[in-house]
């Protein structure tokens, strides 16, 4: 699949949803209950609701970001950048689900080029946690950025 300039958030979006789905499904942890495995795989939090820990990890892939820019004549260009969040019960499945993001997206560097994403690079990193009820919830994010550039409409 390439990335079309039509349906170019929904195209970038999908890119990395494939990605993650197909490379981060469970983490090993040292502490109970052993491994954690993703129950949900979305495109925003608030598509989600979770009241048990039966609920979590939930992997959330959100829309880039693509603010458009004159690159040349011809051509315009997208520095984007995406949000992926993890939402966990256990601190260390988090850490360990957020390198396993970070890797999956850094290792198919090649697969993204192919389809017109380049210069991925990790942007930032972020963590929390809240108490949900009886249990807490960890929370990873790494915002990677890209560009992504395309033909220009011209207009006559």
């Amino acid at each position: 699949m390439t990335i079309s300039k039509s349906t170019m958030v929904s195209d970038i979006w999908r890119e990395f949803y494939n990605r993650l789905k197909s490379q981060v499904t469970s983490v090993d942890i040292s502490i109970s209950p052993g491994s954690q495995t993703i129950q949900t795989y979305a495109s925003s939090y608030s598509d989600v609701t979770f009241n048990s820990k039966s609920d979590l990890p939930i992997l959330v892939i959100n829309s880039p970001k693509v603010p458009m820019e004159q690159f040349t004549f011809g051509k315009t260009q997208v520095n984007g950048t995406i949000e992926i969040e993890i939402y966990t019960t256990n601190s260390q499945a988090a850490d360990k689900f957020l390198d396993a993001i970070n890797n999956a997206i850094e290792t198919y560097k090649g697969k993204f080029a192919s389809v017109g994403l380049h210069n991925l690079e990790l942007d930032d990193t972020d963590d929390d946690f809240v108490s949900q009820g009886d249990f807490n919830v960890h929370w990873r994010m790494c915002r990677w950025r890209f560009v992504y550039r395309f033909n220009r409409t011209r207009a006559y």
